[in-house]
C-alpha cells in the first residue's frame, strides 16, 4: 500500500464526517478537526475578523488531498453541527501528488439583520 493511500485510509478511519461547501457545491468526507492550541507568540495566529467573526478560537483541520479549498472561494465547513470557515490551508504533497490539506479554521457566524449599522 502506497503512503498516499495509508494516509487517506488513516482519515478514512479514524476522521470525523464533514462537509465542505464551496462555490455552491457541497462535498461530504471526512477530516480531522481540533482546537488549535499554541505555546509562544511565535506560532501564535493574530485575531483577524473574517466573515464578521472575531472570538479569537481557530481549529486545526486535516483532510484528504483531494478536497482542496481555500479561504478565497468562501468555503465553510461542518462537522458535528459546527461551521467554521477556513482562515488559511495549505496542500502537501509528496512526489508531486496531493497528500493531505492542512488548514486553519474559525468559528463561522451568520450575520443576522441585527449585526448590520443603520443609518437612524
Amino acid at each position: 500500500m502506497s503512503f498516499h493511500k495509508s494516509i487517506e485510509n488513516l482519515i478514512d478511519r479514524y476522521g470525523s464526517k464533514i462537509s465542505i461547501e464551496c462555490d455552491s457545491e457541497v462535498k461530504h468526507t471526512k477530516a480531522f478537526i481540533q482546537p488549535l492550541r499554541y505555546r509562544d507568540r511565535a506560532t501564535k495566529i493574530p485575531q483577524v475578523n473574517i466573515g464578521g467573526l472575531s472570538d479569537g478560537r481557530f481549529y486545526l483541520y486535516i483532510g484528504k488531498g483531494n478536497y482542496e479549498f481555500s479561504r478565497a472561494k468562501n468555503t465553510i465547513i461542518t462537522c458535528s453541527g459546527r461551521k467554521y470557515v477556513v482562515h488559511t490551508s495549505e496542500l502537501f504533497e509528496l512526489h508531486n501528488k496531493a497528500l493531505y490539506v492542512w488548514a486553519v479554521l474559525a468559528p463561522y457566524k451568520e450575520q443576522r439583520r441585527d449585526d448590520y449599522d443603520t443609518d437612524t
